[in-house]
């Protein structure tokens, strides 16, 4: 009888999910080379949704 090993998957990096406010005032600090107040203040902004294009907005803008 032969033994099957578990087939090895590739890697793949980690990803982060969720964050407490804290370590996301760290991360967006760390990342924006700001300090930790204005990394609060820019998570407080809302997302600025009216300026991205997406894939389907421009196969609309083509197809029109």
């Amino acid at each position: 009888m032969e033994s099957k090993a578990p087939k090895k998957k590739p890697y793949s990096r980690p990803t982060v999910t969720k964050l407490i406010p804290e370590q996301a005032k760290k991360l967006v600090a760390d990342r924006k080379n700001c300090s930790e107040e204005e990394a609060a203040d820019l998570l407080e902004m809302p997302p600025d949704n009216g300026n991205q294009n997406t894939a389907t907005d421009q196969k609309r803008k083509r197809s029109a």
